[in-house]
């Protein structure tokens, strides 16, 4: 399949990641799927899915919704068919772990309350990561705090917080089948590793290489 675009350290794929196969090749899984929190009881005003129902009845292109986030029949499919390889992959913490075998639960403390309902409004979000990351110093913590920023993806990941996931992940290519605002894709380009994404949406597909060729390393952003 020809790549949306391509440098060299990063394939771009436009398309579903559980059509496309490239990224399959790969020997590390960093990547934020769809949590299955869209109609998830609690989420004020009826969560994202409510937001992304009225996009799409009146026509609009909601900036705010991704696809595939009514339940966690994507994420958990996509995981199937990574297997048991290196895997680092965010969730929320108020739903089950994804499947898979998950050695460390860290938290990123985004330093703002979410809108979530119940009893405590959240400020975090889960990470999960299997056997085969390491531990680079000692200054590493369970704990990672970094600020969101989410002008053009509601749920786009700061460069900071993806460069320190990824220094830690074992040798081999970078592979994010949910690529999004593509912060993990230039995270592995400036640590200088080689990385393919996936993404299903062809306007987070020109954000993405956008960003990517603007300059050569993009150490600033969201």
């Amino acid at each position: 399949m020809k790549p949306y675009y391509q440098d060299n350290y990063v394939t771009l794929y436009h398309g579903d990641c559980l059509q496309i196969i490239e990224w399959l090749d790969a020997d590390v899984l960093v990547t934020d799927p769809p949590y299955g929190t869209n109609n998830m009881r609690g989420n004020a005003g009826g969560g994202y899915g409510r937001r992304q129902n009225a996009a799409q009845t009146s026509g609009r292109k909601d900036g705010r919704t991704i696809a595939n986030d009514l339940t966690t029949d994507t994420r958990d499919n996509m995981l199937a068919l990574w297997g048991n390889k290196p895997a680092l992959v965010f969730g929320s913490p108020r739903l089950p772990d994804p499947p898979g075998e998950w050695v460390d639960r860290l938290v990123w403390d985004k330093k703002r309350l979410g809108m979530n309902g119940g009893a405590w409004r959240y400020q975090h979000e889960s990470i999960y990561v299997s056997d085969g990351f390491v531990r680079i110093d000692d200054s590493s913590s369970s704990i990672i705090t970094a600020f969101p920023q989410q002008a053009d993806h509601i749920h786009a990941k700061p460069l900071a917080l993806m460069e320190s996931l990824i220094v830690k992940a074992p040798i081999g290519v970078i592979a994010d089948p949910f690529a999004g605002s593509g912060s993990t894709l230039i995270a592995a380009r400036n640590l200088s590793r080689l990385a393919v994404g996936i993404e299903l949406e062809e306007k987070y597909c020109e954000l993405i290489a956008t960003r990517l060729s603007q300059q050569t390393f993009d150490f600033g952003g969201y």
